[in-house]
């Protein structure tokens, strides 16, 4: 019994190694593809945060995300949400996105350091949306994405 218990422990650190070391496989991964006019101006690809957890750890303690990086926030039925910017070290646009697929709202949000909780300003959807896509703050400006975009999400290949 001990000595499946010692096996046991190692094979989960090994997997929790595995994933820190080489990153979330394929299957935690989608691409979003944000397109204006029918004209795809933006592609990321982004990890999934679809658990209560993995939503409040969010892109928390990072120093930095490439710009073809994101993080795709889920949700099971469309929702009215609230972000904020506790523990976030990246400025970041949070995208606002409803069952559809259309842009609700974006929001700029600014990174928060050594302000209490109770003090950070929080990020609001304009209405119940299914997903969020955090990206480096401005890449949605720059690329004509705000409300009404066209949204697509499918498996990273």
């Amino acid at each position: 019994m001990l000595i499946t218990a010692i096996v046991l422990i190692i094979l989960m650190f090994s997997i929790v190694g595995y994933v820190f070391i080489f990153g979330p496989d394929d299957e935690q991964l989608k691409a979003v593809s944000f397109q204006v006019n029918d004209q795809e101006v933006l592609n990321v690809t982004c990890e999934i945060a679809s658990t209560n957890e993995e939503r409040a750890q969010g892109l928390m303690n990072r120093d930095e995300l490439a710009e073809d990086r994101g993080m795709l926030f889920v949700y099971d039925t469309p929702t009215e949400v609230s972000f904020w910017m506790k523990n976030t070290l990246i400025p970041l646009d949070m995208i606002f996105i409803d069952e559809n697929g259309i842009v609700v709202n974006v929001e700029e949000a600014d990174v928060q350091t050594g302000i209490p909780d109770s003090q950070l300003t929080h990020y609001h959807s304009d209405g119940p949306v299914k997903w969020v896509v955090e990206i480096n703050q401005g890449l949605s400006a720059s690329h004509g994405i705000d409300a009404g975009t066209q949204v697509y999400i499918y498996d990273s290949d």
